[in-house]
């Protein structure tokens, strides 16, 4: 090479090195000039009053960020039940994203997956691993603001290079899921859009913001029936495990600006007690950040508890995850508040008001009172005395909290690391010396065997081993079957495990010592053996040398048809069988059931049978004709029942998606029927049963009432659907309540029940979700398949006692409360008066019937040892019966 030419290129040599390295200490400078701001591809600034960003443009958005910044990749983990977009970014150093599977196994090991790390492995982990932090956005839809400030959040870790954002990109690796709740985005957005600068702005959605359950789709952790709730599962409980998890939420308008961790007592035993001094570490970081910021209103130790499951971050507690929330207060979606500024109060202890904070808001409110809680102390240096409120400064609060618990994570990345393997260390080590060493699930002493392989898939999609029992053993004196699913507390997420199966025993919190105690802010009872009907033992022994393998979902009982036909039975127990039943009853096979708790087949191949023994683990065996024992008029001829359930024009009405839920994925065709379809009347012709969820008389009848309601959308069934619904009974069908709408039944139906429930104040009787024992009636068809005794939901709900009626009406209690040792788990006040009342009455009203369903059957999918009683009632609607005259129906 020429000498000029190599001086040349000498020169642009080092020129171009230079500039790689200067690159390399800018940050990523080059790569962030091309992002761009969320205003730019928006169309305006994040927060702008009555401005939302759909979630469509939301997710372009962040595409266009990971194809422009080496600091930011973006994942679809799924598509939602509307077909949305599920995405979550992956945020942190260039470095660290190229070797984002290294980063990944360190934080695994750190979760003992595969084994504990040896002292070289941990070491590693504590001298290079990352705080990985998960932060979930906006579940309830509603909520608008943090989905809104997730644009801003990630425009600043793209393109700020302060020292600051270094090194929370060098330290941190960020788990972002922008929205957990994308189809309830788009809808809320639509809705708001829609009537914004109409006189109907304050119309309420007249759906629920998800497609199947609304606000409870942040009680869903540990159940995971929904796809979202999956998608979280998978990356917080299998894929990445973050050492810390966020859950951004809001709440209502009218007190705190803000709530930050730590939260209130009670605290639950089970959690490590290292969890809650980070969470409060972490909280105060927050609000600290939002004090030196000059913001007001920031809380903590309010409303909010340390006990209770279901939570999307707080699920993480039990997982020795670091779960914190944030609930900052809302708008009318994103129109402004203005509150009455009022002054601060001065006094000692106790010399304040304390409020009650709400998950959600919904628009329509004009000015708003002055805060009732403004002293300041300890827990609220600064209260918030009023005045405008916008969807900018929930914006802003979100993004510095959010910022400053990333900074403490990246400043504490080592402490974190050490600490969390200590957690895990010892929640191992507690499984060899803890009063429990191993959790036990034979299968071979279930009501159905089912449901408890359910339940152990529910715990494998918690991250839980389970493993099975490959001969049969002998542990605390009790023999064991081979087979027996067996759960070892020294496992990393044994103190999930526990807490899921075991009794809730909700401790008493008082204020001072002569004050009552506090009722609890949520549910106080969540065993999942007893709501799937599945015996579940704690084992005080270590087990025996006995050789256990390691078992994957989905599990699935092995199903054989012995014998030949014409006519085959199987048993006919548990939620599963209905399954069963409805496909033989599509393709057109005679079933009955028979007091003994089998199903009696006549007509299906044995093809047909063998496809649902290898699908479903159902066992067919030849019946005899008439099988002995049962005399012909004691059988009950089934055929597909014509459903239908009632949907309001609301979005509180929660329980009628998980209804709907249930009952899609027990395979029961039905047809959801509006306020105007209850009006027409002529419902006999084309139902048998009616299905009322849970859901207030008044709601029901009147639905949403004035002039700002859209009118597409106004009222309920009126007087006039409630007459139809008398006729539709008269005329022969079958009327379901559930909860709350069983008063609506016994307001204006000729039933002779009362409920007991309704008598009685909020100091005397009051369960906020408790599991009571009831003793079921298997005699009955409605409780065919169930256990005589098990267990039920009970949340605020009726129950019931017989009085006299007409002698045309027959009514019968299917399932009762004990009259004493009701509370299985959870808390209950006043459980005396529960004592030997009725959970299930059904009305004979000669032709038609009504079945009022005091707890709750099928609450949040969850209840599956109650679910049998729910499809008996549909089942038995369609027995025969001669439907009347249908010309009185016009």
């Amino acid at each position: 090479m020429p000498a000029g030419r190599a001086a040349r290129f000498t020169v642009c040599l080092v020129a171009l090195l230079a500039a790689v390295t200067l690159l390399r200490m800018s940050g990523g400078v080059l790569a962030a000039a091309g992002v761009p701001a969320p205003e730019q591809f928006i169309g305006f600034k994040v927060g702008t009053d009555n401005k939302l960003a759909r979630w469509d443009r939301i997710v372009e958005y962040m595409k266009a960020v990971a194809a422009s910044s080496d600091r930011v990749r973006l994942r679809e983990l799924g598509k939602t039940n509307n077909g949305n977009a599920f995405v979550m970014l992956e945020i942190a150093s260039p470095e660290t994203l190229k070797n984002l599977d290294r980063y990944k196994q360190y934080e695994r090991k750190l979760y003992f997956q595969n084994g504990a790390p040896t002292p070289r492995e941990r070491d590693e982990i504590f001298r290079q691993g990352k705080v990985v932090v998960m932060v979930g956005a906006s579940v309830h839809a509603t909520e608008v603001g943090p989905t809104q400030a997730a644009l801003e959040l990630v425009h600043h870790l793209a393109t700020d290079d302060s020292a600051a954002t270094k090194n929370i990109l060098d330290n941190v690796i960020l788990l972002l899921v922008p929205s957990l709740n994308p189809d309830g985005q788009v809808l809320v957005t639509d809705w708001f859009n829609k009537n914004l600068g109409t006189p109907y702005e304050a119309s309420p959605l007249p759906a629920l913001y998800h497609p199947y359950i609304g606000h409870d789709n942040n009680r869903d952790m540990y159940m995971l029936t929904q796809k979202e709730s999956q998608y979280v599962a998978q990356v917080a409980w299998h894929d990445w495990l973050p050492a810390v998890w966020l859950d951004q939420h809001q709440m209502g308008a009218g007190g705190p600006r803000i709530f930050v961790m730590p939260a209130t007592d009670p605290i639950n035993p089970n959690v490590h007690p290292l969890i809650y001094r980070w969470n409060a570490i972490m909280g105060q970081s927050q609000a600290a950040a939002l004090e030196a910021a000059g913001k007001d209103g920031i809380i903590y130790n309010s409303t909010y508890t340390n006990f209770w499951q279901g939570a999307m971050a707080w699920a993480g507690w039990w997982h020795n995850q670091i779960g914190l929330l944030t609930e900052v207060a809302s708008v009318r979606i994103a129109s402004p508040t203005d509150q009455i500024k009022t002054a601060p109060r001065s006094g000692g202890p106790g010399d304040f008001v304390r409020e009650a904070a709400i998950d959600a808001i919904v628009p329509g409110m004009g000015m708003l009172g002055a805060p009732a809680d403004t002293t300041p102390r300890t827990e609220y240096p600064r209260p918030w005395l009023g005045g405008r409120w916008t969807l900018r400064d929930i914006v802003d609060y979100q993004f510095i909290s959010t910022l400053a618990l990333l900074d403490t994570a990246a400043d504490r990345r080592e402490t974190v690391l050490r600490q969390v393997y200590e957690v895990n260390r010892q929640t191992v080590e507690d499984g060899r010396t803890g009063a429990v060493k191993a959790i036990l699930i034979p299968l071979d002493l279930q009501q159905d065997a089912r449901e408890a392989m359910h339940l152990a898939e529910r715990l494998m999609m918690g991250g839980v081993e389970v493993y099975r029992a490959e001969a049969a053993f002998d542990v605390d004196d009790t023999p064991y079957s081979a087979g027996t699913l067996v759960v070892p507390m020294t496992q990393v997420f044994a103190r999930y495990a526990k807490d899921l199966l075991e009794k809730q025993n909700y401790p008493e919190v008082r204020r001072a010592p002569n004050l009552p105690p506090e009722a609890p802010y949520d549910m106080t009872a969540w065993s999942l053996g007893m709501q799937f009907g599945v015996t579940v033992d704690f084992a005080n022994e270590l087990l025996p040398n006995v050789k256990l393998t390691r078992v994957a979902a989905p599990l699935k009982s092995t199903g054989r048809v012995t014998g030949n036909g014409p006519r085959f039975m199987f048993e006919y127990t548990g939620a599963d069988s209905a399954v069963v039943v409805n496909r033989l009853l599509r393709d057109g096979v005679k079933v009955a059931f028979t007091p003994s708790s089998h199903a009696l087949i006549d007509g299906a191949s044995r093809s047909q049978l063998e496809e649902l023994a290898r699908d479903l683990g159902v066992s067919f065996a030849t019946a005899e004709a008439p099988p002995p024992g049962v005399p012909d008029e004691q059988k009950q001829p089934l055929r597909t029942p014509r459903v239908a359930l009632y949907a309001p024009w609301t979005s509180d009405n929660i329980d009628e998606g998980w209804t709907r839920w249930v009952l899609e994925q027990y395979e029961f065709p039905f047809t959801t029927v509006r306020n105007a379809d209850i009006r027409a009347g002529g419902l006999r012709r084309r139902f048998d049963a009616i299905i009322l969820a849970d859901q207030a008389p008044r709601e029901i009848v009147d639905g949403n009432l004035g002039t700002t309601i859209r009118p597409e959308y106004r009222g309920g069934i009126g007087d006039i659907g409630v007459d139809s619904l008398q006729r539709f009974v008269g005329d022969g069908g079958t009327l379901i309540a559930l909860g709350a709408a069983s008063d609506l039944v016994i307001d204006r139906f000729p039933v002779p029940v009362r409920n007991q429930k309704r008598a009685l104040r909020r100091d005397q009787h009051f369960a906020p979700g408790t599991i009571l024992r009831i003793q079921v009636d298997t005699s009955n068809p409605v409780g065919y398949g169930m256990a005589s005794d098990t267990y039920g939901f009970y949340n605020n709900s009726p129950f019931f006692t017989l009085v006299d009626g007409f002698n045309a009406t027959r009514a019968s209690v299917i399932a009762r409360y004990p009259n004493e040792d009701i509370v299985a788990s959870g808390w209950l006040r006043g459980e005396d008066a529960m004592a030997g009342r009725a959970a299930v009455v059904e009305v004979d009203l000669r032709p038609g019937r009504i079945l009022l369903f005091g707890l709750r059957p099928q609450h949040r999918a969850q209840t599956h040892a109650t679910f049998p009683m729910l499809f008996n009632a549909l089942y038995l609607s369609a027995d025969g019966t001669a439907i009347a005259s249908e010309n009185q129906q016009q």
